[in-house]
C-alpha cells in the first residue's frame, strides 16, 4: 500500500524540488466530483461495464481477446499473455486520451473497496450499488507510472473508473469483463483506436459484447 499522510498518498521515492516527498495521488475527502456517475442513473452493470452515456464514440480496450464461442473461458483462449500488465495497457490508454482534456493534471479515479487495506486511506466512498468505490485525485501522468497492488507492487490497486475533470473522457473498467469501455469524443476514439501496443475496438453502446 502507498505511503499515507496527512497531505496524501504519496509514491515512495518521488521527490520535488525541495528535496520532500511529492504527493501525487491523494485520497478526496469529498466525494462530489463523482456525482455526476450516480446521477447516470444507469443499472448499475451497465455503468461500471459500459460506463456513463452521453459520449459521441465509445471503444474498448481488450486485456484479452473476444471469446469466439459462448461459455469460452478466459484460460481456453489463444492468447499469450506477454505483453503489458493490465496496468501499464490503461496507463497507455489515458497516455493518448490526456491531449484531449483540459484538465491533464486534475484527474478522478475510483477503485473498488472490495480490495483489501484501503479504508484506513479515508478516502470518501461513492455508493455505486454492487460496486461502492473510494475516491481518488491526481494526474494523467499518474496512470502510466501506477503500481497496481494486486501484482504485490505495494500501491493502490488498478482503478475502477478514471476521468479528467472536465469529464473530456472517462474509462470504465469493472473487475469481472476481459476489457475497459472507453467513451470519448470522436477525434480522440479515432486516435486511440490507432495505438500501438494496446488492443482497442469500436464499441457500439447499444449492444453489449461478448463476455
Amino acid at each position: 500500500m502507498l505511503p499515507f499522510t496527512l497531505a496524501g498518498v504519496v509514491r515512495a521515492g518521488a521527490l520535488s524540488a525541495d528535496g520532500g516527498v511529492q504527493v501525487t495521488i491523494t485520497p478526496c475527502r469529498d466525494g462530489s466530483p463523482a456525482r455526476w456517475l450516480i446521477d447516470q442513473r444507469r443499472d448499475w452493470w451497465d455503468l461500471v461495464t459500459r460506463g456513463p452515456s452521453g459520449y459521441e464514440r465509445y471503444a474498448r480496450l481488450r486485456f484479452i481477446p473476444d471469446p469466439t464461442y459462448d461459455g469460452q473461458r478466459e484460460m481456453d483462449t489463444d492468447f499469450t499473455n506477454d505483453g503489458p500488465s493490465g496496468i501499464a495497457q490503461l496507463g497507455i490508454t489515458v497516455s493518448a486520451l490526456a491531449r484531449f482534456t483540459t484538465t491533464v493534471d486534475e484527474c478522478y479515479f475510483l477503485i473498488w473497496e472490495g480490495y483489501e487495506n484501503l479504508d484506513h486511506l479515508r478516502a470518501a466512498t461513492v455508493s455505486i450499488p454492487e460496486r461502492p468505490c473510494y475516491l481518488f485525485r491526481g494526474t494523467a501522468e499518474d496512470v502510466s507510472t501506477w503500481k497496481d497492488a494486486r501484482d504485490d507492487s505495494g500501491e493502490l490497486p488498478i482503478p475502477a473508473f478514471v476521468w479528467p475533470a472536465d469529464r473530456a473522457w472517462c474509462i470504465a473498467n469493472d473487475v469481472d469483463p476481459h476489457f475497459a469501455t472507453i467513451g470519448a469524443g470522436e477525434s480522440a476514439i479515432s486516435d486511440l483506436l490507432r495505438t500501438a501496443r494496446i488492443d482497442t475496438t469500436l464499441d457500439d453502446p447499444t449492444t453489449y459484447p461478448p463476455f
